[in-house]
């Protein structure tokens, strides 16, 4: 009776980790479209969540799952640590390169680590945090070799801040997830992101004189790297801990730079080839404890 729950368990946990991958492939591909838009990181981030939550609205219709009631103070809270992310995250690439804001990104896991055990009154597994460590040193090797600006610890701080902001939105997101459906808990958030930073986008004008390419490029990012990348993200939380998909999230600087080398022809050097090896290892050392837990 117990090794077929056990086998029940893994044929649940496969398509949560087969989701899982394809969010964080989408989110890492999300950092190389936004490099590419020539908007403010504000108008980008405002973008993406408005045309995620409109793009989710006949899908919600569809199958009858649309209804103001369920927009509780803990959707509020998501839709704010959503804006919070990405806004300090994207913010973090206008003062030093995509590498520092990563590596305070990369925070993430540890965070969650610290935090998880706490919130869901769990036991903490060492493998985890080890796991979250060497995530850690993983970046830190990426970005050794890039010299040190004037906005290089701003770039840190904010990164560490989109970091801190999204493990805690992941954590609500586990426990929401649990009776709310991934995609509409998507939408909501999304939807209520949209709404708050409203006002700050019509104050700035960053609605005007955007060309049909860049609304087209806010679209793409919107419905593909946003909706579809968070619906999968959240189905996955429905099935493992947010310490293990925190680490594999970290995955996203790897599948971002071998997109960058494809299309934006960024190469990466030894120290940065050298970092993702660590990470990949991390990752696929908390796979396997994950499978064998």
């Amino acid at each position: 009776m117990l090794a077929k729950h056990k086998d029940n368990m893994k044929k649940t946990a496969l398509p949560a980790l087969f989701a899982l991958h394809i969010a964080v492939f989408l989110f890492g591909a999300a950092g190389v479209l936004g490099k590419s838009l020539a908007v403010s990181s504000l108008m980008l981030v405002f973008g993406r969540t408005l045309f995620a939550a409109l793009c989710l609205i006949p899908v919600l219709a569809y199958q009858r799952q649309l209804h103001v009631r369920d927009v509780s103070r803990s959707v509020v809270l998501c839709g704010f640590l959503l804006a919070v992310h990405w806004l300090t995250f994207f913010a973090s690439l206008n003062f030093a390169p995509v590498a520092f804001g990563l590596m305070g990104f990369a925070s993430f896991p540890l965070f969650v680590a610290l935090l998880e055990p706490w919130f869901f009154k769990e036991p903490r597994r060492a493998q985890d945090a080890w796991a979250a460590l060497f995530v850690v040193l993983g970046m830190v090797v990426m970005v050794s070799g890039t010299s040190w600006g004037n906005g290089a610890l701003l770039a840190l701080g904010l990164g560490i801040i989109s970091g801190f902001s999204f493990a805690l939105l992941a954590m609500v997101n586990r426990w929401q997830g649990s009776h709310i459906p991934p995609f509409k808990l998507a939408f909501l958030q999304n939807a209520v992101a949209a709404f708050l930073l409203l006002p700050f986008v019509l104050l700035a004008g960053d609605l005007a004189g955007n060309s049909t390419q860049i609304w087209s490029g806010l679209i793409l990012l919107g419905v593909v790297f946003t909706a579809l990348s968070h619906g999968l993200f959240m189905f996955s939380l429905r099935h493992l801990s947010t310490s293990f998909a925190s680490i594999m999230t970290s995955l996203e600087p790897v599948y971002g730079m071998l997109l960058a080398f494809l299309f934006l022809r960024e190469t990466p050097g030894v120290l940065e080839l050298t970092g993702a090896f660590i990470i990949m290892a991390a990752t696929a050392y908390a796979s396997y404890q994950h499978q064998a837990h």
